[in-house]
């Protein structure tokens, strides 16, 4: 098994999508707070409606977003009820690929309750093979057409 970490030190810019999301009662565990899976989640989300809400499709035949990896960091508990600040910013963009950088942030309490990032690739699901950013994506980046 190859096991490939990517690691991606350029430092993300401002925000460039900003979302707000409710904490649903089932996103929570047994101990009573949100499982780290509603995190990710929450980052799932919050990427979606930024691609889409540019117009983009987000299911085949369309190439698709698929993940190269994704972590999160956990600053502070959340539990329900609470409504979660999300705000995408971008670090490194190739091809076919860009770092997308979140921090949510627990809207009631006013505190930071995680930070996390995922390198999204775009793909052509028939062909089996990445494909150019949309140029979309590159314009909401603020990068030129290459």
């Amino acid at each position: 098994m190859v096991i490939r970490v990517v690691q991606d030190d350029t430092p993300p810019g401002a925000p460039v999508f900003t979302t707000v999301i409710p904490v649903r009662w089932g996103d929570m565990d047994a101990e009573g707070h949100v499982n780290n899976t509603g995190f990710f989640r929450f980052m799932e989300e919050t990427r979606m409606r930024w691609v889409s809400g540019m117009g983009l499709p987000t299911t085949p035949p369309h190439p698709v977003i698929v993940l190269l990896n994704a972590a999160c960091h956990y600053t502070r508990s959340l539990d329900y009820p609470a409504t979660v600040e999300v705000a995408l910013s971008v670090g490194r963009l190739g091809r076919s690929s860009l770092q997308t950088h979140y921090t949510l942030k627990h809207i009631e309490a006013d505190a930071v309750c995680g930070e996390g990032y995922a390198t999204l690739v775009w793909y052509d699901m028939q062909a089996q093979k990445s494909v150019p950013l949309p140029e979309q994506i590159r314009a909401a980046c603020g990068v030129a057409s290459a």
